[in-house]
C-alpha cells in the first residue's frame, strides 16, 4: 500500500498525554473533561499522538492558539510532511504496522521518520471515515512525520 503525502502546517492539540496502555481510560478521561470545559476547535477530528519510545500518547483536538484551551495540555507537532495510511480498524489497529514500516524501509533513503523530544511519533486521525470501533467500514488515518533527506550529487 502506497501512503498519501500531505502536508500540514504547525499542528496544535489540546488533551491529555498518558501511558498508552491506558488508552481508552486517557480518551474516557479526556471525554468527560470536554463534555464539562469545551474549547474551540481547529478541525472536527480527534488526534492520538504515540510515542514509539516510551509508550506514551497524547490524545485531544486541535486548536488555533496555545493558549485556547486553558484547562488542558497542548502539543504542538511542528509543520512536516506526513506519509498517510488508512486502517481499517476492523482488521486491527495495528494491522498495517509491518505495511508502514515495509514502505519506511523502502524509501530511507528518501524519507527520515521525524521525532518530537527526542522520540520517533505518528499520529492517528480520527476524521469523519472513523465511525467507531465496531463498525466494519471504520478507518483511521496514521500520519508518519517525515523529513525529506538531502541528496548528494
Amino acid at each position: 500500500m502506497e501512503p498519501r503525502i500531505i502536508n500540514v502546517k504547525e499542528l496544535l492539540i489540546a488533551g491529555l498525554p498518558g501511558d498508552g496502555a491506558d488508552t481508552g481510560a486517557i480518551w474516557a478521561e479526556f471525554d468527560a473533561r470536554y463534555n464539562v470545559s469545551q474549547f474551540a476547535r481547529a478541525d472536527n477530528n480527534g488526534y492520538e499522538v504515540r510515542f514509539s519510545d516510551s509508550g506514551d500518547i497524547f490524545v485531544g483536538f486541535s486548536v488555533a492558539g496555545a493558549d485556547a484551551a486553558k484547562c488542558y495540555e497542548t502539543l504542538i507537532l511542528p509543520a512536516a510532511e506526513y506519509a498517510v495510511f488508512d486502517v481499517l480498524v476492523a482488521n486491527g489497529y495495528d494491522s498495517e504496522n509491518m505495511t508502514m514500516q515495509a514502505w519506511l524501509d523502502g524509501n530511507a533513503d528518501r524519507y527520515e521518520q521525524l521525532s518530537l523530544k527526542g522520540q520517533k511519533y505518528v499520529a492517528e486521525c480520527y476524521n469523519e471515515r472513523f465511525k467507531g470501533g465496531g463498525e466494519p467500514d471504520s478507518v483511521v488515518e496514521i500520519w508518519i512525520p517525515l523529513k525529506a533527506r538531502m541528496v548528494n550529487n
